[in-house]
């Protein structure tokens, strides 16, 4: 018991740099849960483009139809046909898309015929042309990429174009192309199977028919309901997530205090006169180590529950409900245990502390950086990923990460998490017995 007792009172002096390591953690955690992932989307919303039409195309009514869908479809900005602005509106993203209804594209549509649908040509990117294959319903045309003045000829084949022009490497413009071709095919559609012509019925009128039809077709809209994996709550995911985030910061935290509390004890009691003295003493060697022992614990279990009270604190108990949350905390008790492994040889091999800072400091955030505490491991390069396999840390970001993949899977399996804490397990022997050993023949070198 005065072994015990002595523990703790030299655990007093490496008190202020262990509150040091939980402040900053505590700090940390509470910005990731502020900032964290909102809850997951549970209704859908149709993406908006801005975008801006030009319609060389006068009064048609093909391309008045198709500029008014534009416009209903996505954002569409006004501007006035005029190739400088409408770059300048490029270069400044004040617009994603220009489309570009050349003059005489309703009646070269309309008179296509029973051909190949109506085409939309995809001008090249702002600087470069546009270079994908060819799509369904859809003509490439090479534009200088720029935006072609009024009057220019819009394709040398006669074929109804409509021309674009975007930002380079635009997503989004794909979306618009998707729309355009769907409104023209429909189009062509009625034009070619659903819909002949009217006696006495102007090119006019029966374009004005044909785009009417068309808006009917298109009006139609298939509700939407976005469900989670395995008819989950979005909060319970939401609390996955959060749990997720924090548990992996806290490896840093919880691997730095335990190191520190523990190399500091260690350092204290292996000073040479100290630990002669001892052995002077009426306390047997298996007793002493006992104490020491059973102090070690006390304390790794403290800084543990430390954690987790925090945790439950920051995150709420949601993960509980359905056993992962228990996995979390059996990962993060396997990882206290290599933490405090790791303490142990550090305070054997060390002997002043400014040697122990520096090596609680560089093994804890060495091992952080390298295994994927603050980066995550899907996005970490394949060679460093060979050289974190060599510590702890990655199979516990590894089994951290699989029981997060729990709340999105139905039919996962937990075993994959237990192999992973086997191996944290492993770890925290061999480093305990190769501790043990030279700390062995140390003692007999020195008697």
């Amino acid at each position: 018991m005065q072994v015990f007792k002595a523990y703790f009172r030299v655990m007093r002096a490496s008190a202020g740099m262990i509150s040091i390591y939980l402040g900053v953690f505590v700090g940390m955690a509470v910005l990731v849960t502020l900032t964290s992932s909102q809850s997951p989307a549970t209704e859908f919303n149709e993406t908006r483009t801005r975008a801006a039409v030009i319609n060389r195309d006068g009064d048609a009514p093909l391309a008045q139809g198709l500029a008014d869908y534009i416009g209903d479809t996505f954002t569409v900005v006004p501007y006035e046909d005029d190739p400088e602005k409408l770059q300048d509106a490029l270069f400044y993203r004040d617009v994603e898309y220009v489309a570009i209804i050349p003059q005489g594209f309703s009646a070269t549509f309309m008179a296509a015929g029973s051909g190949r649908p109506g085409d939309t040509g995809h001008a090249g990117d702002l600087g470069q042309a546009d270079s994908d294959s060819q799509a369904s319903g859809l003509r490439q045309v090479q534009v200088a990429g720029s935006v072609d003045s009024p009057g220019r000829t819009e394709a040398s084949d006669q074929t109804a174009v409509i021309q674009k022009v975007i930002v380079p490497a635009s997503t989004s413009s794909h979306y618009v192309d998707i729309r355009i071709d769907e409104f023209l095919n429909t189009v062509s559609i009625h034009r070619d199977l659903g819909m002949a012509g009217e006696a006495g019925e102007t090119a006019e009128d029966r374009q004005a028919r044909l785009v009417a039809a068309v808006r009917a077709d298109l009006a139609a809209e298939v509700p939407v309901s976005l469900r989670l994996a395995g008819g989950r709550s979005g909060t319970s995911k939401e609390s996955d997530s959060k749990y997720a985030s924090y548990f992996a910061y806290q490896s840093y935290a919880l691997v730095a205090m335990v190191m520190m509390g523990i190399s500091s004890i260690m350092i204290a009691f292996n000073k040479r006169d100290l630990r002669l003295r001892n052995l002077c003493t009426p306390v047997p060697q298996r007793g002493f180590d006992l104490a020491i022992a059973a102090g070690h614990a006390v304390f790794a279990l403290g800084c543990w529950a430390i954690m987790v009270l925090f945790g439950l604190i920051l995150n709420g108990t949601g993960p509980f409900s359905s056993g992962r949350g228990w996995l979390y905390l059996a990962n993060s008790l396997v990882l206290t245990a290599v933490a405090a492994a790791i303490g142990f040889a550090v305070g054997h091999f060390v002997k002043t502390s400014s040697g122990q800072s520096g090596a609680v400091n560089v093994i804890s955030l060495g091992m952080s950086f390298l295994c994927g505490v603050f980066v995550p491991q899907a996005i970490m390069r394949q060679s460093v990923l060979a050289v974190a396999k060599f510590f702890p840390v990655y199979w516990y970001i590894r089994a951290n990460d699989a029981i997060a993949a729990l709340a999105n899977s139905v039919s996962g399996s937990p075993y994959p998490i237990y192999g992973f804490m086997l191996v944290q397990l492993g770890f925290a022997v061999a480093i305990l017995s190769v501790t043990l050993l030279f700390s062995k023949e140390r003692r007999l070198a020195e008697l």
